[in-house]
């Protein structure tokens, strides 16, 4: 992990070596200004020297003093190079050589920034030109002295601030620093309260407000600590408290399903019971006629009285009853059996094989006495070849909701009269691993604003004449979780619903059943 000390120290030396470069490079410039200037003003105060002395010497043709002129000026470091020119041709010339003047015979100078050409006259006539050339040795000998000189200075500096920096904050920030952080981490690992703990005090006040603000946050977080606790307590009380409730709920629920479930069934006896009543009376009062007919025929074959057409009376008698006996006999054995299946079915929602077609007639025969008085004709369409394994318990409940359903809602505003025919059609197909069932109705239709909510429990629109709100939501629960399958509604307003279901024609296996 990175010290502060090692970052302060390096942010201060790269400060200060940034500062003391700009400077070294803005004195490195003045001076190299300075030095140009002052080796361009040689150059020309030389040029104006000789320009004055040499038009005499040349113009006498005295070589030996221009010699002499020449050797003088040449002692001047400066000076790398001075040729004389006549007229017409080259006169002499002096240059330097690794320390060395050496006398030219012949012009080697080229014009450049560092030479300097001037004419000379002899009273006002020309009589020939010099040529200059300064030396930039001493000059940039200059500049490298100085460029080594500031980068001494700032290693120096450099050195002497990175031992300062070190000795003053390990003494005023880091010592400070570190004993405060050993304490907290102290009073980390302690069982003891954190507001016991001492903490180092510091004469100056940034270090006093630090551990001034160490105490408010320990007095903080223990008022934070406590408040959570307090609401921790009562988010886990809310948290029980609700669970408990929605146990409640969901027991309530399960009972009012159960309700519901039996008072389908209970409409189911009733209406059974009455629809048997009828073929029942008929066999009774068949067998009635027949058993007195019988005892008449018995007196009469004894008193030897029988005529022919008694006998052929009789006959005729016993036929008809029992014909009327056994069909009405066989009717009621039919709605028993339909019955029976039906509602063992709907109560212990065993899991066996069946077949849909075969089902779906016996649930819509058991069902149909209680639809008579509403009128209600319900056409079934359904292929026999469907074969399933499940819970046919949920598929007789579906359809008896579904039904219950549209008579209650559906059709409760439209009379039963000829002019108007109630219709509810069930259409079952199969496709590959899943079967489709479809129930539909020409009723008045579902609002829009009410298609949303109508699988939500307990939401009904007629509570006021019985409904419970839950006919729906357990066809919604028998679909998704015993059958797995899905359902949607569609609907139009003055036209009919449509409740499409989906489920694999194999149901999956509840829990139980898998564990038995």
């Amino acid at each position: 992990m990175r010290q502060i000390r090692t970052d302060l120290n390096l942010i201060f030396i790269a400060i200060v070596t940034i500062v003391l470069t700009l400077s070294g490079a803005l004195s490195y410039y003045r001076t190299q200004a300075q030095l140009e200037h002052d080796l361009s003003e040689f150059k020309q105060s030389l040029t104006i020297q000789l320009q004055n002395v040499l038009p005499s010497v040349m113009w006498n043709f005295d070589d030996q003093q221009l010699a002499l002129i020449l050797n003088a000026e040449m002692r001047s470091p400066d000076i790398h190079s001075i040729e004389v020119f006549g007229t017409d041709a080259f006169l002499t010339g002096r240059i330097r050589d690794n320390d060395k003047i050496v006398v030219l015979t012949a012009p080697k100078t080229q014009l450049g920034p560092e030479t300097e050409s001037a004419e000379i006259r002899y009273e006002a006539k020309p009589i020939g030109k010099i040529i200059i050339t300064v030396s930039r040795q001493r000059t940039d000998q200059l500049l490298r002295q100085l460029v080594v000189e500031k980068a001494l200075e700032i290693l120096l500096l450099d050195a002497i601030l990175m031992l300062t920096l070190t000795l003053v904050l390990q003494h005023f920030v880091i010592t400070p620093l570190s004993l405060l952080g050993k304490r907290l981490s102290q009073a980390a690992d302690s069982d003891k309260d954190l507001e016991t703990i001492a903490l180092p005090n510091n004469p100056y006040k940034d270090f006093s407000d630090l551990t001034d603000g160490f105490r408010r946050i320990i007095k903080r977080l223990k008022e934070d600590v406590a408040t959570r606790s307090l609401a921790e307590q009562q988010m886990r009380t809310a948290k029980e408290d609700a669970e408990t409730a929605l146990h409640q709920l969901k027991d309530a629920q399960t009972s009012l399903i159960q309700s519901e479930k039996m008072a389908s069934l209970g409409g189911l006896v009733a209406g059974i019971a009455h629809e048997i009543n009828t073929p029942v009376g008929i066999i009774l009062t068949s067998a009635s006629v027949l058993h007195d007919d019988s005892v008449m025929f018995s007196a009469k074959v004894e008193s030897g009285n029988m005529k022919k057409s008694e006998v052929v009376s009789y006959s005729q008698t016993a036929e008809q009853s029992s014909a009327l006996i056994i069909s009405n006999a066989v009717r009621a054995a039919e709605l028993i059996q339909s019955f029976k299946r039906v509602a063992v079915d709907q109560t212990s929602e065993a899991r066996r094989d069946f077949e849909l077609s075969q089902y779906l007639h016996e649930t819509v025969t058991s069902i149909s006495p209680a639809l008579k008085h509403s009128q209600i004709s319900i056409l079934i369409d359904c292929p026999d070849e469907i074969d399933m394994e499940g819970y046919p318990g949920a598929i007789s409940q579906i359809i008896s909701n579904l039904i219950n359903n549209a008579a209650l809602h559906a059709f409760s505003s439209i009379p039963n009269s000829g002019d108007t025919k109630k219709q509810v059609h069930i259409i079952a197909e199969q496709h590959q691993q899943t079967v489709s069932l479809k129930v539909s109705d020409n009723g008045q239709g579902i609002d829009g604003n009410v298609i949303g909510k109508i699988f939500d429990p307990f939401y009904t629109t007629k509570r006021a004449n019985g409904g419970s709100g839950l006919g729906l939501n357990i066809v919604f629960n028998l679909v998704t979780q015993t059958l797995g399958g899905h359902i949607n509604v569609e609907s139009t307003v003055g036209k009919g619903t449509v409740f499409n279901m989906t489920f694999p024609h194999i149901a999956p296996k509840h829990k139980e059943a898998s564990e038995a």
